[in-house]
């Protein structure tokens, strides 16, 4: 008994598309778009992208352990650097570059498949490639330094990874609807990034601080985050009480939970206007 053909579509009528199909052709689509858009076009422009956090973090560790000459127990000062440092640019450039994402595809919303968070999941997924390649190379040029930049707790530190990633797009998200039509607010995010740069322990052991300012520093969810990633890599480390990772995971859940009523509220005015 032989098996029957397939029906063939009709002649001059393209096969019906899965709506997975359609989002995945569409996600992918701008996810090259993003790509090019991020590096210029041009070879140049990828260089550029990894190079410049890349030399901020060997500025940074050039001024604090070579021309200071840090040394802290337990733990290699470069590697305590690089390890704070690249976990808050994930962060930061997902964050910032994701608020200029809807204005960046306008032209694009004429194209029904095409929503505004498409847009920005896209924009999440090459700022955290870009940034993952910055941290493989800025630990391999450590390792290759004579630095132990091996995790010793590898799913630990992938964890903090996504969890990053998640922080910032949830805060990204919010940031680009609240801030929508908004540009003064776009710049005030901007600047307090730096702020959020010191209160995160980037620069020094969180330790140190006085009890009193740690209280209030640990509502801040950035400094779990990258305090897990130092101890990921060093574990020696000492961690303060009171750091967990049950507090940034609620916190980031709670945002995008946040960031995605606020654009389901806003989704026909993020497009018309």
């Amino acid at each position: 008994m032989t098996t029957p053909l397939p029906q063939l579509p009709p002649a001059g009528r393209p096969a019906a598309r899965s709506p997975w199909d359609v989002q995945r052709g569409v996600l992918f689509a701008l996810l090259l778009r993003e790509m090019k858009a991020r590096v210029g076009g041009q070879w140049v422009g990828a260089v550029w992208t990894l190079m410049e956090p890349l030399m901020h973090t060997l500025v940074t560790l050039t001024i604090y352990a070579g021309i200071r000459g840090r040394v802290m127990p337990g733990a290699e000062f470069p590697v305590f650097l690089a390890t704070g440092l690249l976990p808050f640019f994930l962060f930061q450039h997902i964050a910032t570059r994701l608020m200029d994402g809807i204005d960046a595809n306008r032209g694009l919303f004429a194209y029904r498949q095409v929503t505004p968070f498409d847009t920005l999941v896209s924009r999440t997924a090459v700022e955290a490639i870009m940034n993952m390649l910055v941290y493989i190379v800025t630990l391999g040029l450590l390792g290759w330094l004579g630095y132990h930049v091996w995790p010793v707790a590898p799913l630990e530190m992938i964890g903090v990874q996504l969890l990053m990633i998640l922080l910032g797009f949830g805060y990204g998200m919010f940031a680009a609807v609240v801030s929508h039509e908004r540009p003064r607010l776009r710049s005030f995010i901007r600047i307090s990034m730096m702020p959020l740069y010191f209160a995160s322990g980037i620069l020094f052991p969180i330790h140190y601080a006085p009890p009193d300012l740690l209280h209030w520093l640990l509502y801040n969810p950035l400094l779990h985050l990258i305090e897990l990633s130092r101890h990921a890599f060093m574990p020696d480390y000492w961690t303060p009480a009171g750091i967990n990772l049950r507090y940034p995971v609620m916190f980031s859940l709670t945002l995008c939970a946040l960031a995605l009523l606020s654009y389901r509220a806003d989704r026909w005015r993020l497009v018309t206007t």
